[in-house]
């Protein structure tokens, strides 16, 4: 899955276009792509539900917004939560075999990132995510999906 604005600048971004051809998927696009199909009723069994599970378990990381790097890193928290949580597992299994509890993961990596006065700030300043109010917004809807 890719989104683009028209008008943002190509380069900001890096090259855009896939080793194989198409654009290059990334991350937050990629867990929106899949909430998308799960709310649309797609069963996992879909050979598009299960491309997307395929990517995502061969790019799971909380490190940055994969195939995008720190742009719109809070933002993907928030897709990978909301996400995640549409599956309805506690579990994620990576293509390599490795169980991930993503809920503490993504808990664990918020708590890391927290600003001392209670906030979030991303520095890379792609989609305003330099503003530490969308970025802290972004956070806690992530936490939201964490609740038990």
């Amino acid at each position: 899955f890719f989104y683009t604005i028209q008008s943002e600048k190509a380069l900001e971004s890096g090259d855009r276009s896939a080793p194989e051809g198409g654009l290059r998927s990334y991350g937050s696009m990629s867990y929106n792509g899949l909430k998308s199909m799960i709310y649309a009723g797609l069963k996992p069994e879909d050979p598009r539900v299960k491309a997307a599970t395929t990517w995502i378990g061969k790019h799971y990381t909380l490190a940055e917004n994969p195939g995008m790097g720190k742009a719109g890193y809070y933002y993907y928290f928030h897709t990978f939560g909301a996400a995640l949580r549409a599956v309805g597992s506690e579990t994620l299994t990576d293509t390599e075999g490795k169980e991930h509890r993503w809920k503490e993961d993504l808990v664990d990596a918020l708590i890391r990132q927290q600003k001392p006065d209670g906030s979030w700030q991303n520095e890379n300043r792609q989609w305003f995510e330099n503003d530490k109010n969308l970025s802290t917004a972004f956070a806690l809807m992530a936490l939201s999906y964490c609740r038990p």
